[in-house]
């Protein structure tokens, strides 16, 4: 998915314990609380079905219909009839804007982000409902974490209703083998030397023993390393609150030094020699055939990795990192604003109907209705085993996935997206939540998150291309870090630059001012 790679796109300020990862991985409570009782009241036989209709983006290459088991039984739950149309991943951008464009809006309207320009300006326009004074009154969405809904507010108000996301876990951030680090003697690594020395003994010490000089540190694409550049600025965003203001981490000077540090990699041959045009699949196919010991990725392939690994090595693990420090000691990880997607109520809907809307997503929001969409029917398509679920052969045949299908519609509560996955060895899973537990107090806030302005969404696409372009002939060779240096203050002087860090700061200093702070 285009935030698959995105993900990076991704912070909050308040650290999250583990007691969300039991939360959603245990048959007790969610984060929103369960509310059994509201499927049975939704399912009164004397009330008429609500119709509903939406369109959301679905990854599946098999995608459910309404005559499958579980869409059945969600509409019965919740008494309604769904007119949902899935929207394949590759096009979904281009029909949102021709919806969007032409006003013919479902009623339950999915955005994947809802800071664009189309969504901004449809919604001070006063296309869609203000939702500020209704969700009170829905006790599970009422519950999500409290950065997933100051994150989602657009002017201090709740347009939307977030689709709930990890903050922590589903960012490109490394990943590596855990069995060549043992073979190599080498302990975790706590800070970019550290990572340097490990990706050189993973190329040059023979870590998977066959006797030929056959492996690289580490496979990746540009986007991979983006990591390594949030660390030495110490930002968990693309921006970085220095003296009262926001500043691109782009042009930052530590982002030199990110540079030089990324061509060092590159020209000790210590990472993928196609970076430039290197996919993630690619990535993958290398780490799952032993030819790089670690990669950048979300912790979701933890097992899909280690499971492919152990198919010819029973003792391979690819684990991922809990965080690196920067030089000052500052631990950076990846994180999210609390939610990736979320869902709007044009206002040609009547209240009576958004009230409707709202009591269905909240049905999504109880652990009793997110198990449905996720994993299924108890007894039908998952057992559960010491606290987990475990996948039956029927969910395979009736199309059931966590966070695909009908889980498009509400993600799995707490970490179970990034944590757990159908098959996984306990040990792999015990280990994930490890990770998160120490990921969960070692983020870092994003101060531009949710901060957009007209010259941000004109020129900013145009003037990053520019310069990862720069950076991609620097560590390919084609240019210097002197001509780097000359680029750089050649861009900050651009008027269209000027202006988007100009309307950035007075849209960032309007952000504090409505959340009071």
């Amino acid at each position: 998915m285009k935030r698959r790679t995105r993900m990076t796109r991704l912070a909050i300020a308040a650290p999250l314990t583990l007691s969300l990862v039991l939360t959603a991985c245990g048959s007790g409570e969610s984060a929103g609380g369960t509310n059994g009782k509201q499927g049975e009241e939704a399912g009164k036989p004397s009330e008429k079905p609500t119709e509903i209709t939406t369109a959301i983006m679905n990854y599946e290459a098999d995608m459910v219909g309404e005559d499958n088991v579980v869409w059945k039984e969600l509409e019965k739950q919740t008494n309604t009839k769904l007119k949902l149309t899935w929207i394949p991943e590759a096009s979904f951008e281009e029909k949102l804007n021709v919806m969007l464009a032409s006003g013919d809006l479902p009623e339950m309207t999915y955005v994947e982000s809802i800071d664009t320009p189309q969504i901004r300006s449809l919604i001070s326009q006063g296309v869609f409902w203000d939702l500020t004074p209704f969700i009170k009154d829905y006790p599970n969405m009422s519950k999500l974490p409290k950065e997933t809904w100051e994150n989602s507010k657009i002017d201090g108000k709740h347009y939307v209703i977030p689709r709930y996301y990890p903050i922590v876990g589903g960012g490109l951030f490394p990943m590596l083998r855990q069995d060549w680090l043992d073979k190599v003697g080498m302990k975790t690594p706590e800070t970019l030397d550290d990572l340097y020395k490990v990706l050189k003994a993973f190329t040059e010490n023979d870590p998977d023993g066959n006797g030929k000089k056959d492996t690289i540190g580490m496979a990746g694409y540009l986007g991979s390393f983006n990591f390594v550049y949030n660390i030495m600025n110490e930002s968990g965003g693309a921006w970085k609150l220095r003296d009262g203001s926001i500043h691109p981490i782009l042009t930052e000077d530590k982002s030199k030094d990110a540079l030089i540090y990324v061509k060092k990699l590159y020209d000790e041959g210590l990472i993928s020699s196609d970076i430039a045009i290197l996919k993630l699949n690619q990535v993958l196919e290398a780490v799952k055939g032993s030819k790089a010991g670690s990669a950048s990725l979300s912790m979701a392939y933890a097992w899909e990795v280690t499971g492919e690994l152990r198919n010819t090595n029973p003792k391979a693990e690819f684990r991922a990192l809990p965080y690196l420090k920067s030089d000052n000691g500052v631990k950076y990880v990846p994180a999210t604003g609390g939610f990736y997607g979320a869902y709007l109520i044009p206002k040609k809907v009547p209240e009576s109907k958004v009230k409707s809307i709202l009591k269905f997503l909240d049905y999504g929001y109880s652990q009793e209705g997110n198990d449905l969409a996720n994993y299924g029917i108890k007894g039908v398509h998952y057992e559960e085993k010491d606290g987990r679920k475990v996948s039956t052969e029927q969910a395979k045949k009736d199309l059931v996935k966590v966070g695909g299908n009908l889980g498009s519609i509400w993600r799995p509560l707490g970490y179970a997206q990034v944590i757990d996955s159908v098959g996984i060895a306990n040990d792999v899973y015990e280990q994930n939540k490890k990770t998160i537990e120490e990921r969960s107090k070692s983020y870092l806030t994003d101060p531009a998150l949710g901060v957009v302005s007209d010259a941000y969404n004109k020129y900013w696409s145009d003037i990053s291309k520019k310069i990862t372009d720069f950076r991609v002939k620097v560590i390919l060779g084609q240019e210097t870090i002197e001509t780097y240096d000359q680029f750089v203050k050649k861009m900050k002087e651009d008027a269209n630059y000027k202006k988007v860090v100009e309307e950035m700061n007075a849209e960032y200093k309007k952000k504090v001012e409505l959340s009071g702070k």
